[in-house]
């Protein structure tokens, strides 16, 4: 006879009875991150950006314009024949975060997430000199730059890499060539601050594998503020033969502010339960127990939340899931999935607790979050649900 997940859980349960660890207030102040800005490219255009760096030398007329809208993305042309007004170098750039109401200000003290996918084709190669196609800069004409991700050659490889630029501090790097022609996913998250008060992230996904996870303290304040930059910007220098025609392309473009933020911490015991049980055989929970749900699609968890006014929110699952793969949910707001498939890799054993955040817009009010099992695996263990607004 074959044992479930379920029973086994419960086999468990009589011989051990492991002790919860203490609960969190169910709300308090905590640091989160604050959706600021997201742009439709449809919607709103090259509006999204404090200003466009299109050809500012009028170099090449019949290439106008280099940065448009195709499709979801920003698109970005390069040509051979394309100059800046330093005429050794190339640049169609982006600057800045602008919504309907003004643009973003980046200032001294403040924390910032950046999060945006990008397809860099196989023509755009990395080079011996420099190739930026992200960096941060204090506004203002010839001010250096104080981050930088770049396609740069190192012994011959091509590669992409971050680095705080100023102290030419390598915050990571990862081979170039398996990531041409497909769509990858960056994550870039600085910390303001003169010296070593200042920090960088660089996240590099591809295909849902972490490629580069690094952190670096440094400067990254030269004064005013900081304002993000995207495009292509490349020095003419290169000694490899890889300047040729060529194009980047982004989407999916976020923005967030670290803001201090009601943290609400709702116990899956406490919750609706759709073809599941609470347990509290397993180590490292919160509240009197966890949700153990049955090995079917379809099972769920309902939570219930009262949000003080409408907006953006982030939602974090904590989890456990003990077997050698992911677990897939799907994850709604008020009958509506804002994340399908949801992943929910395996962390090592069932005492092993880990999170997932998704980021969704809230009704003032009552709202109800649901997560359902998308396989036949059912959910995780399921400890809480955090809301931060």
């Amino acid at each position: 006879m074959s044992v479930t997940r379920r029973q086994l859980g419960a086999l468990v349960g009589a011989a051990f009875l492991a002790p919860a660890l203490p609960a969190r207030p169910a709300s308090a102040a905590a640091p989160a991150w604050k959706l600021m800005w997201a742009p439709d490219p449809a919607a709103v255009g090259l509006r999204a950006f404090e200003t466009i760096e299109d050809d500012r030398a009028d170099s090449h007329p019949a290439g106008q314009p280099h940065i448009y809208v195709e499709g979801d993305a920003f698109r970005f042309n390069m040509h051979t024949a394309d100059r800046d007004t330093s005429t050794d170098r190339q640049r169609q750039e982006v600057t800045g975060n602008r919504n309907p109401d003004g643009y973003l200000r980046w200032l001294t003290g403040e924390t910032w997430r950046v999060t945006y996918s990008m397809y860099i084709p196989s023509s755009l190669k990395a080079t011996t000199t420099f190739t930026h196609i992200s960096q941060t800069k204090m506004p203002g004409t010839g001010t250096s730059p104080i981050t930088v991700t770049s396609l740069r050659r190192v012994n011959g490889v091509q590669t992409i890499e971050h680095k705080i630029f100023e102290s030419d501090t390598l915050v990571g790097r990862t081979e170039l060539e398996p990531l041409h022609d497909k769509w990858i996913d960056a994550e870039y998250e600085i910390k303001i601050g003169d010296g070593g008060s200042g920090s960088v992230r660089w996240v590099l996904r591809s295909g849902g594998t972490t490629l580069v996870d690094a952190t670096k303290t440094g400067d990254t304040f030269l004064g005013d503020r900081v304002r993000p930059k995207w495009g292509i910007y490349r020095s003419l220098g290169d000694t490899s033969g890889s300047l040729q025609n060529c194009y980047l392309l982004l989407r999916n473009m976020r923005a967030y502010k670290q803001v201090q933020a009601t943290a609400t911490r709702l116990e899956a015991e406490s919750a609706t339960i759709s073809q599941g049980v609470v347990e509290s055989n397993h180590a490292g929970f919160s509240g009197a127990g966890f949700v153990n749900t049955d090995n079917v699609a379809g099972a769920y968890v309902e939570w219930r939340h009262t949000a003080a006014a409408a907006g953006p929110a982030t939602l974090t699952v904590r989890y456990a899931n003990g077997t050698g793969s992911d677990r897939l949910a799907d994850l709604a707001v008020n009958g509506r999935v804002v994340a399908s498939g949801l992943s929910f890799p395996a962390t090592g054993a069932w005492t092993t607790w880990a999170s997932r955040s998704v980021v969704a817009d809230l009704a003032a009010g009552a709202n109800t979050i649901r997560l359902t099992a998308a396989t036949a695996g059912g959910c995780p263990n399921l400890d809480y649900l955090e809301v931060v607004q």
